[in-house]
C-alpha cells in the first residue's frame, strides 16, 4: 500500500528521529544515562523511556504493537532511574518497535488520519493526524534534552556527531 502524503511526512520525521537517537546515544554508559541533570529533573533513560511511552500511545490506536519493555513508568515524573531498564535494552526496544511502528503508520489512509483521535492529548487535538503531530514533535523536543544532556557529560556533542558523519559520507 503507498503512504498518503501526510503519513509519509510523519514517517519522515520518526524515522529521522530513529536516526538521530541512536546517534545521540554514542557513548552513553548506564550510569550516565540514568543522571539526572538536577533533583527531580529528566535522564536520558528517563526521556527515552517517556518517549517509548508516547510512541506507545500512537501505536495502541493503531492496533501496532507496542515497545518491550514496560512504558508506564516513563508516563510521569522522573525518578533517580534505578529502576530503568538497562539503555542498551532501552535501545534495542526502540529500534524493534520502531521497525513495526513506522510501516504501521505509513499505511494509515487519509480517513483514518481524519477520524477522531482516541488519545487524550493536552492540547485538543482532535484528530488521529493532530495526536501523530503532537507525538512527533514531542519527541523532537525531546531528542533535544538528550543532545544538551550529552554535552552536560561531557560527550561530544550531537551536532558534532551529525557534522563527523556528514562528512565522512560526503568524503
Amino acid at each position: 500500500m503507498k503512504a498518503t502524503e501526510r503519513a509519509q511526512g510523519l514517517t519522515n520525521v520518526l524515522t529521522f528521529n530513529d536516526d538521530m537517537l541512536a546517534m545521540a546515544l554514542t557513548d552513553i554508559t548506564d550510569d550516565r544515562a540514568r543522571r539526572q541533570l538536577r533533583n527531580g529533573g529528566p535522564s536520558i533513560a528517563w526521556i527515552v523511556g517517556h518517549m517509548l511511552h508516547h510512541r506507545n500511545q500512537i501505536a495502541a490506536a493503531i492496533g501496532c504493537s507496542g515497545p518491550a519493555v514496560d512504558v508506564m513508568r516513563f508516563a510521569d515524573a522522573a525518578t533517580d532511574g534505578r529502576d530503568y531498564p538497562a539503555l542498551d535494552r532501552l535501545q534495542t526496544a526502540w529500534a524493534e518497535f520502531s521497525a513495526r511502528l513506522v510501516p504501521a503508520v505509513n499505511a494509515l489512509s487519509d480517513e483514518e488520519l481524519s477520524a477522531p483521535s482516541p488519545i487524550a492529548l493536552p492540547h485538543g487535538e482532535q484528530t488521529l493526524l493532530d495526536a501523530l503531530r503532537f507525538v512527533v514533535w514531542h519527541e523532537t523536543l525531546h531528542l533535544g534534552q538528550v543532545s544538551m544532556l550529552r554535552s552536560h557529560h561531557g560527550l561530544t556533542p550531537l551536532v558534532t556527531l551529525v557534522r563527523e558523519r556528514a562528512a565522512a559520507i560526503h568524503a
